[in-house]
């Protein structure tokens, strides 16, 4: 098992460098459009773009619409094709930050996670294991992470995306021999 130090913790530095641009994909990722009014009471522009003004959402908006990630159409800014793909991943990776896993009493059940992506879609390999990282699953062996907790919700989004998920599996067990050591990691004995 993997014992280095988890290094996807949040911290209030991530929250502050998640920036306008992912900023408005995510929250275009929940809605059909946004408007420049509809931005700013959006839960996410007030906890990513804090003390961020108007000026910086225009400069935001100029940079995706350049880069064909969105379009306006009626006064409104709508996700492309292409930014659907981009607003998918800045969903997940706010959704992620803002994730608090509930204190719960150990069900007696692990969560486990096994995948295979070939090397062609090795961003999305590299992306899940990141978020598996950051929501703080312990590696058992090479691709193969685990967990005493329930999934949240937008993992298993990340897990049933169409690109791979043919090369993951989700599992729910009942045991694992010689688990103390993973109990331990997850502070489920008293030392």
């Amino acid at each position: 098992m993997n014992k280095s130090k988890n290094k996807g913790t949040k911290t209030l530095k991530n929250v502050r460098a998640f920036g306008v641009v992912k900023t408005i994909l995510a929250v275009l990722q929940e809605t059909v459009g946004i408007t420049i009014k509809s931005f700013f009471p959006h839960p996410y522009s007030h906890i990513f773009c804090n003390h961020k003004n108007k000026q910086d959402f225009y400069l935001a908006i100029h940079r995706l619409n350049k880069r064909g990630l969105i379009k306006k159409i009626d006064g409104t800014f709508r996700l492309t094709r292409r930014g659907e793909k981009e607003a998918f991943f800045a969903h997940l990776d706010a959704q992620a930050l803002l994730y608090k896993p509930k204190k719960l009493k150990w069900d007696g059940y692990w969560r486990m996670i096994i995948f295979d992506v070939p090397e062609k879609k090795r961003k999305y390999r590299d992306y899940l294991r990141q978020m598996l990282k950051t929501l703080g699953f312990k590696e058992l062996q090479k691709s193969t992470w685990v967990t005493p907790y329930p999934i949240p919700d937008f993992l298993k989004e990340l897990l049933w995306e169409e690109r791979i998920k043919r090369f993951t599996r989700f599992i729910n067990i009942k045991e694992i021999d010689y688990d103390q050591d993973l109990k331990k990691s997850f502070g489920l004995v008293k030392n």
